[in-house]
């Protein structure tokens, strides 16, 4: 292999695949890079035919980038018979549930196909109870699921408040029947969400009857390598252990200081017990080739992650407090300057309303600010700011459409579009047409962009990029009137979005969840304002094994050269113990 391994590194790529192993990468650690050689040694020496290997991961990107660079070492052979990389949920559904289905869920399919059909919980079906549940009414059948581990219920309504009190409710027996039954119905009628896919798999491990296939799924995938093991939930574990007892070895590859998955019943604890129960190798990756040692250094600190080395130490401060009277967006432009030097500045935050104080003032656009900002963030070499700009763009197109039906989770494409990738590539090519036309000129007032704007948006229907199907749901468009907003007439469009374009361009943003994996020259963490939640830095720094630490340290990780905290102004006795983790303060 060309690429030169650290003998840590070695040490994985060379382990014994007929044993369990657990890889303990640090930050940075080139786990990826590491995974993939893994993956390509096994398959270039495999004679375990006509078994295979398995190599999950738990997101698309994260699956598409290790098979790239599996396919790198193998010389673009491809990845065939009989391996498999792809997603957990995309395994189990493939190798267990379907072949399965119609002894799990009754539902016989059509023309000898009884493969299920996965839904979102935006999906447009009316499988529901039969009675009205705890108070919240009749619930529809894909807006919950069973946590068989745990023997409790999961609720997505579309309404966290609906969810809380309905999770919160102690259930009638006749309630819960009622809820098995209407699930019973989804299930027979040939549909299923993820949830749902997960409590079948666990259904056929558990079920005698199925015994005879699992066994020969057993030896079909003899190993099993999971990376970002820390993210494995309670029934994965289980489904997990009920292979390794017929003989499938597994392999874990991740670092549990970064498990940041707590709402999907994600506990690293559980992670760690299962690798000490089941006698796991355990090996380590403590060389960071990402930070310098002086963020290493106060990583450390966060959550107890001792030991990992670093690129060079500097002797200038790398670990930066900005500190903000009422809003973050008061220091934008020290921000600017500290990372004057860094090409990839990224602002990360817990959640998504501290990203968008950068972005405007306006808290609850309308219809017509939603299409100003649309246009202003549309940048397509940012995909946080993009994914926002879409998803603005859409809630203004469902506003003046009209539709009953939309898919709320997919920028809101309307039911009658069956593909969700052409309708999001009609809001790229829209939005390219406006920007292209003069949209972004947001230095305008308002009744000259609003003219402007509504003479383009009118055309859109009769664009190249509009294909039939989309025309035909674009129709109302040709009539649209757009009107300024009240009392806007003397004001520019900019001025009332309360955006500077100069210091949206200056950096990128993300959640923490979104920074996952990510590199960055410098990160940018705020802070929020008030404490006694993880998206404030006292909790980050309250007790090392909480997941508000783990989502510290996550973020903090993130880059080369420059990390900086933003914070509400501090105390005295804060300002000491900000430094007393390595941080100099601005």
């Amino acid at each position: 292999m060309a690429t030169e391994f650290t003998l840590e590194q070695l040490a994985y790529i060379d382990s014994n695949i007929d044993e369990h192993v657990f890889l303990e990468a640090c930050p940075g650690s080139g786990k990826t890079e590491v995974v993939a050689a893994k993956v390509a040694k096994e398959i270039d020496s495999w004679v375990k035919f006509p078994g295979g290997i398995a190599a999950l991961s738990f997101s698309n990107s994260a699956t598409n980038e290790l098979t790239n660079r599996v396919i790198k070492y193998l010389q673009k052979r491809g990845i065939q018979y009989p391996h498999f990389i792809g997603t957990f949920d995309s395994f189990i559904f493939k190798n267990l549930v379907s072949p399965l289905s119609t002894e799990l869920t009754g539902y016989r399919g059509e023309n000898r196909d009884a493969s299920l059909r996965i839904i979102e919980p935006d999906a447009a079906l009316w499988f529901k109870t039969k009675y009205g549940i705890a108070g919240q009414g009749k619930i529809l059948a894909h807006h919950y699921g069973f946590d068989s581990i745990n023997e409790s219920l999961v609720f997505n309504t579309g309404s966290s408040l609906r969810d809380r009190k309905l999770k919160s409710a102690k259930l009638k027996d006749w309630e819960f029947n009622d809820l098995l039954e209407a699930k019973k119905k989804l299930l027979s009628g040939g549909f299923a969400t993820y949830r749902d896919i997960q409590g079948l798999a666990v259904q056929a491990l558990s079920d005698e009857d199925c015994s005879e296939y699992v066994e020969l799924l057993a030896k079909r995938y003899p190993i099993i390598i999971i990376d970002e093991c820390q993210d494995l939930s309670d029934e994965q574990l289980f489904i997990l252990k009920k292979l390794s007892d017929l003989g499938v070895k597994l392999h874990f590859i991740g670092d549990l200081h970064q498990a940041i998955y707590s709402f999907r019943d994600v506990d690293p604890i559980k992670v760690k017990h299962f690798v000490q129960e089941n006698k796991f190798l355990q090996l380590q990756l403590t060389r960071n080739f990402r930070s310098c040692q002086n963020i290493i250094d106060l990583c450390s600190q966060l959550t107890g992650r001792k030991s990992i080395t670093g690129n060079v130490s500097w002797f200038d401060p790398r670990c930066l407090v900005v500190q903000y009277q009422n809003c973050p967006t008061e220091v934008t432009e020290i921000l600017s300057d500290k990372c004057a030097d860094y090409s990839n500045s990224v602002l990360v935050s817990r959640g998504h309303s501290l990203i968008r104080k950068f972005q405007s003032s306006i808290t609850e656009p309308k219809h017509l600010e939603k299409l100003a900002l649309s246009v202003l963030l549309f940048e397509p070499s940012d995909f946080n700011k993009l994914k926002q700009s879409l998803k603005y763009f859409s809630e203004f197109l469902r506003y003046h459409l009209k539709k009953e039906v939309y898919k709320p989770n997919s920028f809101n494409c309307p039911e009658f579009i069956e593909s969700n990738l052409q309708w999001r590539k009609f809001l790229h090519d829209a939005l390219d047409y406006l920007v292209a036309n003069g949209a972004q000129n947001l230095d305008s007032k308002w009744p000259e962009w609003t003219k402007n704007i509504k003479m383009l948006v009118r055309s859109l229907p009769e664009q190249h990029f509009c294909t039939d199907s989309i025309r035909c749901v674009m129709a109302p468009l040709d009539k649209v009137n757009l009107s300024s907003p009240t009392g806007s007439k003397q004001n520019t469009v900019s001025s009332t979005l309360g955006a500077k374009k100069a210091n949206l361009s200056v950096f990128k943003s993300t959640t923490i969840h979104g920074a996952k994996g990510e590199t960055h020259d410098a990160t940018i963490v705020i802070s929020s304002a008030s404490g006694g939640n993880d998206s404030n830095w006292k909790s980050w720094l309250k007790e090392p094994d909480s997941e508000a630490a783990r989502f510290a340290y996550v973020a903090s990780s993130r880059p080369r050269h420059l990390l900086i905290w933003v914070v509400k102004t501090l105390t005295a006795i804060e300002t000491t113990q900000l430094r007393s983790k390595g941080f100099t303060i601005i």
